[in-house]
């Protein structure tokens, strides 16, 4: 059944909603107003009579219009009841909020089977339980305690951890770094990471899909709907430990599963599997905003010899090549900088960060056969405007380039104009020239694995 219901409603029951600031039933209530969704909002207190300016109902069955969606944070005694009476009033999405189920135990897992039950009976869609809620951006609906709506964007975000996921969110947003979809899946009992994949592949909005995932439940659907999905899909795997997966279990009761075979099961079906939250974002940025690689031969360019050492290393590490520059593209570097400076990737600029300099290496290095990928580091100093590599590259980019671009502006304050002018015109930007090699090999690993498919490999 579609999950239309949960993502892209039209009018939603806060089920639960408080007039108390600080309550769960206040906070989601007040964020699906203030994000602007442009549907009805109906409280749903049996005590209140109005809420946040709202006609609060005593039950969704005396909210006189049809309701779409149910967003529930009740007491667990109350659960089931306002449940059935959701299925009663004919509405199609429920996100769970409420806690206590399989995650605490047999008990818990008994309940949740109970309220499946209920959910299927009347052919509903249940996200969670012990879920902290979903975003949509793109139509302005915040039903979770996030604490405001990201700005759109080609990144969609599942999270088995909701906390966790809802703080990523909120860090996403001071990196400028645009959400389309952010969903809590708490327990997984009726809606999971396979019907997820399967909603979001279909998704035009969706370029992305960036994943915490502490454990599967149908793992081999999963590998195979991955698969089938040629938008890039990025995870990172908790409980890789053994006091990692107790944790696990403990939280969201997931079985973590072995670590090993997670690691093939994702190269199996294309997820690039990374190590941390940085690297995840990183990636889904670079992702989002630049052409896949033809190969894996990386230019480098700084104005500095020590950050593009690091970042070769880097590259090597990673399995990138940095090859020799054509002859050609040598002599015309030569033309552009003193004799100082190396011609030969990665080129280092002797320190020179001029708009002439950085928009003709850059430029000359893009045309040569040889290279399918730059990276573009600034190192700044007291000598140079940040802004003016930046725009020399933004220049550039907005023309006809076909390769990835991957910046690096390091220094931090005296930056922040070049920062702002990269992120204006698409360019992903990293602090450190590790972070931003990464972030590039995930875009090779995709583009390998959607070449493997087409070669029916």
């Amino acid at each position: 059944m579609t999950l239309k219901s949960i993502f892209e409603p039209n009018s939603i029951a806060v089920v639960g909603a408080s007039a108390s600031p600080g309550k769960w039933g206040n906070t989601i209530l007040k964020n699906l107003l203030d994000g602007g969704f442009k549907g009805k909002v109906y409280p749903v207190n049996p005590r209140e009579k109005e809420i946040l300016g709202q006609t609060c109902y005593p039950s969704v069955l005396d909210i006189p219009e049809q309701v779409d969606l149910a967003v529930i944070s009740v007491p667990s005694s109350l659960v089931f009841a306002v449940t059935e009476e959701c299925g009663k009033k004919g509405i199609k999405g429920i996100i769970m909020i409420t806690a206590g189920f399989s995650e605490t135990g047999d008990e818990g897992r008994q309940l949740e089977d109970k309220l499946i039950e209920i959910v299927e009976r009347y052919g509903m869609r249940l996200m969670g339980p012990n879920t902290l809620g979903v975003v949509n951006s793109k139509i302005g609906m915040n039903a979770s305690i996030i604490s405001r709506l990201p700005d759109p964007g080609g990144i969609s975000f599942i999270t088995q951890s909701g906390t966790l996921g809802l703080a990523l969110a909120d860090w996403t947003m001071e990196m400028g770094l645009g959400l389309h979809i952010v969903v809590s899946t708490g327990n997984k009992a009726n809606i999971d990471d396979v019907d997820l994949l399967e909603y979001l592949d279909e998704d035009p909005d969706t370029n992305v899909i960036a994943m915490y995932v502490e454990g599967v439940n149908r793992g081999r659907e999963f590998i195979n709907v991955a698969k089938r999905i040629s938008k890039p899909i990025l995870a990172v795997k908790a409980g890789r430990t053994e006091s990692g997966s107790k944790a696990v279990f403990s939280h969201t009761g997931s079985l973590a599963g072995s670590d090993e075979v997670y690691s093939a099961a994702f190269k199996q079906a294309g997820i690039i599997r990374v190590e941390d939250i940085d690297d995840l974002f990183d990636s889904a940025l670079a992702l989002s905003v630049q052409p896949a690689p033809k190969g894996k031969r990386v230019g480098i360019i700084s104005n500095g010899g020590g950050a593009s050492i690091i970042a070769s290393d880097a590259c090597e590490r990673m399995g990138l090549d940095i090859p020799e520059l054509e002859p050609e593209t040598r002599e015309r570097i030569k033309e552009l900088v003193s004799g100082f400076a190396s011609a030969r990737n990665p080129v280092d600029t002797a320190g020179l960060a001029a708009y002439d300099v950085y928009n003709g290496i850059v430029s000359q290095m893009l045309l040569d056969p040889n290279i399918d990928a730059m990276i573009v580091i600034y190192v700044h100093t007291v000598m140079w405007d940040a802004s003016i590599p930046a725009r020399a590259i933004v220049d550039i980019h907005r023309g006809k380039c076909t390769k990835p671009v991957i910046a690096c502006w390091m220094g931090g304050a005296g930056t922040e104009k070049g920062v702002d002018i990269l992120k204006e015109g698409g360019l992903p930007n990293y602090p450190v020239p590790e972070r931003a090699v990464k972030a590039l090999a995930s875009l090779v690993q995709h583009h390998g694995f959607i070449e493997k498919v087409k070669e029916g490999v």
